[in-house]
């Protein structure tokens, strides 16, 4: 499986650091990730929040085998939460498709 990650240019090493990202979206995604060719991941600053930590916005896309792209975003401050809201948002649409795909299939 490929893991991709992305950030704007608003977001430096620090802030949003690739292997970070890539930890807790394996961690969550962990029950689908075999079924899964590739995960593209983006970090964007959306603005700033009354606590002056930034929002920002993830953005995940997976890739299913066999399937068409199943894609999820979740904005908030912290990227810790906002990257496990995504994730989790992710599960949820990635057990629709496969739910329709095998509803379609048995008709």
């Amino acid at each position: 499986m490929l893991f991709q990650f992305n950030r704007d240019n608003q977001i430096d090493a620090g802030e949003a650091a690739p292997d970070e990202v890539e930890d807790i979206v394996r961690s969550r995604l962990d029950r689908i990730l075999k079924q899964v060719t590739r995960v593209e991941v983006h970090i964007g600053h959306v603005k700033e929040s009354r606590t002056n930590e930034p929002e920002l916005r993830c953005s995940i896309e997976v890739r299913p085998e066999n399937m068409g792209a199943v894609a999820a975003s979740a904005e908030g401050v912290g990227l810790e939460a906002v990257v496990r809201s995504a994730s989790d948002k992710i599960l949820h649409a990635f057990d629709k498709a496969v739910g329709k795909k095998a509803a379609g299939a048995a008709h």
